[in-house]
């Protein structure tokens, strides 16, 4: 990693999520054939105590060389890109039906910094048709 992309007090975060009031994660994990990072579905989210919609979120886990977080936000969604790559075609269509964006959690411990994206990343994240989300959090 060179230190370009390397940023001391920052960390991210990546998933792929999809959501929707009639979205059943299992559905979801059939047609993608993955099983889901965290997923939230229809009856969850009638009892929970906190108003959610039902959704599917996917970070790679269980994949060679996943990490749950990232020094760059580069190499996390590169890693999650070549993840999905097989499921490109699947991952548009259901894009199509739900309300969906690449997560970005960025936590840092100072305001300078943070995430830079090669255009070639750019490219290829835009061409799922998805929009790429950064949520940014500051921690001590």
């Amino acid at each position: 990693m060179t230190e370009e992309k390397k940023s001391a007090g920052h960390t991210y975060t990546v998933e792929l999520r999809f959501l929707g009031d009639e979205l059943e994660p299992s559905e979801i994990s059939a047609q993608l054939n993955l099983q889901p990072s965290n997923a939230l579905s229809q009856l969850q989210s009638k009892t929970s105590k906190r108003k959610r919609r039902p959704f599917w979120a996917y970070n790679g886990q269980g994949e060679a060389g996943f990490q749950a977080e990232w020094t760059s936000l580069e190499d996390g969604l590169e890693f999650l890109l070549k993840s999905l790559s097989s499921k490109k075609t699947e991952i548009v269509t259901l894009a199509d039906k739900f309300d969906s964006h690449w997560w970005c959690g960025h936590f840092q411990d100072s305001f300078d910094g943070g995430p830079k994206l090669s255009p070639s990343l750019l490219m290829e994240i835009g061409s799922y048709g998805v929009p790429l989300i950064i949520d940014n959090y500051f921690s001590d």
